[in-house]
């Protein structure tokens, strides 16, 4: 939170200075762009150290967590990224300007890793939690809060996919990321339910975990359309009714599997 904070007031600050600077020796022959990186040395500095520690970020360890905070960033470079070519256009600082575009890239390009990571992380899951009495398990509740916390950053998510999927239908881009994610959740499902001797046990335990599956996929529907803030795009673009559409029929058809 921090770092969005500092990086956000910098940019401001260079800006202005920029601004400044261009204004004043307007019109005199020398070297403008040089004067600036003089002038503005502690600024630059600080900018420099800032994009340093968000690439140490970006290379850190990963974590399904993380991946928030990754987004978070790319969403704030993306922001400032008009503005930072701005005050870094000259020769003089190449170098500050091709950092900044190479941590947004960075970011997107580990964000984007994570969902495979996560996919995976979801479809091996072995963790040894047994569910008795067939309620539904931790993963699932897990998995699907996840799920729910990235409808908060869908138009972020959907200016990330661009970085890799030029002129596609990023919407969709979208729903087959997270379509992908049910799908692996519902693999492990699967494979957790085999615990059970009791053949009706295991029909329980995965009809419990369909319909929270279920109930928490069209609680996101409801708030897209009620206009809530975290769906207001969702609606409007119409991915949640297709990637719904897309969820429930698998997650009938593993009912039937089950019944």
């Amino acid at each position: 939170g921090k770092w969005t904070k500092y990086l956000q007031i910098t940019v401001k600050l260079l800006a202005g200075e920029r601004k400044i600077c261009d204004e004043v020796f307007e019109g005199i022959s020398f070297n403008k762009d040089q004067c600036f990186t003089e002038l503005a040395r502690t600024g630059v500095a600080v900018a420099k150290t800032l994009l340093s520690f968000g690439d140490a970020v970006a290379k850190s360890k990963r974590s399904s967590e993380k991946l928030f905070v990754l987004l978070d960033m790319y969403e704030v470079m993306h922001e400032v990224r008009s503005e930072v070519e701005v005050i870094f256009q000259d020769s003089f600082c190449s170098e500050m300007r091709e950092a900044a575009l190479g941590l947004m890239k960075l970011l997107a390009q580990t964000a984007h890793e994570m969902f495979v990571d996560f996919e995976e992380l979801v479809e091996k899951d072995t963790s040894k939690t047994n569910v008795h009495d067939g309620t539904v398990h931790p993963l699932t509740i897990r998995v699907i809060n996840h799920v729910k916390f990235l409808f908060d950053y869908q138009s972020t998510l959907k200016l990330l996919f661009q970085e890799f999927e030029t002129g596609s239908d990023t919407e969709s881009q979208l729903a087959v990321v997270l379509t992908k994610i049910m799908q692996a959740l519902q693999n492990n499902l699967d494979g957790k339910s085999n615990q059970y001797k009791d053949p009706a046990l295991m029909s329980i335990f995965l009809a419990n975990n369909i319909h929270y599956m279920a109930v928490q996929t069209l609680s996101i529907q409801v708030a897209s359309s009620s206009g809530t803030s975290a769906s207001s795009d969702l609606s409007s673009s119409g991915v949640s009714r297709a990637m719904i559409k897309e969820r429930s029929t698998a997650m009938v058809e593993v009912f039937q599997y089950a019944i």
